[in-house]
């Protein structure tokens, strides 16, 4: 079950696992995601960290007001004072997606002496999505900004034909059939969550024009880039524009795997996690 921390006199919701003691994690979702995304990541790290999931402000189950600012770098300040809220030094970041651009940001601008390990999972760069993702899926939460119901009729459909849900979230799977239905029952939920139809749409122009580039150079942290070789949502090449950028990363390609690796090849997934933060 969530909990809650107040951050700019709003509630943002996180999980938690792993003893106080332990070296701090903090986990970053993506855009129109959740903290759950992570929990069976946590379930294998809590032994050795103080892992907290948070739902940045507008999605999951943290506050969504209208007139707040869901820009990149606001979202990067929140979760620092999210890590300052449990008295986290220094700890290590890992973000998904649109996670992995905040993070980044977080790491490179900033508070660059904060961040011990920086672990960017199919991460935005330069604010480019695939042509699906920034063609459909982007203009589908445009218009339902305009008409809310259209997300509660979406999660309705889609909990009524998988077909639906196959060709909607096609994207975000190497092989969308072989990953277990129920797996990704409440990304599909969250994603058609009516109450993220206003903050999704900003979260969305930040993300495409927050371009990395230029600051990935400044990040000073030992970082983990890692991606589907596959992924039909954020573009392989910004993986490889990365490393180019921050030569001193690990850089590691998932074959037959697509946007999100912590379902579709969690045990490989998991194993280079393990090594990049030797245990």
């Amino acid at each position: 079950m969530p909990t809650w921390l107040e951050i700019e006199s709003n509630h943002i919701a996180y999980i938690e696992a792993g003893s106080a003691e332990n070296p701090p994690l903090l986990l970053l979702h993506g855009i129109m995601s959740h903290k759950g995304v992570w929990a069976r990541t946590m379930d294998v790290l809590k032994d050795r960290f103080h892992c907290i999931a948070i739902d940045q402000l507008g999605f999951g189950e943290s506050d969504k007001p209208k007139d707040k600012d869901y820009s990149i770098a606001k979202q990067a300040e929140r979760a620092l004072q999210v890590a300052d809220h449990f008295g986290f030094k220094r700890f290590t970041l890992m973000g998904h997606s649109m996670g992995g651009q905040v993070a980044a940001y977080l790491a490179a601008k900033t508070a660059p002496q904060r961040v011990q390990k920086l672990i960017s999972i199919a991460g935005v760069v330069t604010g480019e999505l695939s042509a699906w993702a920034q063609n459909f899926t982007r203009q589908t939460v445009a218009i339902g900004a305009k008409i809310p119901d259209l997300y509660t009729a979406s999660l309705s459909l889609s909990k009524r034909s998988r077909a639906f849900s196959y060709f909607v979230f096609r994207p975000w799977f190497h092989d969308i059939h072989g990953v277990p239905y129920d797996l990704w029952a409440l990304d599909r939920q969250m994603a058609f969550n009516r109450e993220i139809a206003f903050t999704t749409p900003k979260a969305w122009d930040s993300l495409n024009a927050t371009d990395l580039t230029p600051v990935l150079k400044d990040i000073p942290a030992p970082t983990l880039i890692l991606f589907g070789n596959q992924d039909g949502t954020v573009p392989v090449k910004q993986a490889h524009l990365f490393k180019k950028e921050l030569p001193t990363a690990d850089l590691v390609l998932l074959d037959q795997c697509g946007h999100f690796p912590m379902y579709e090849k969690f045990d490989e997934y998991i194993q280079f996690l393990q090594a990049f933060l030797k245990y």
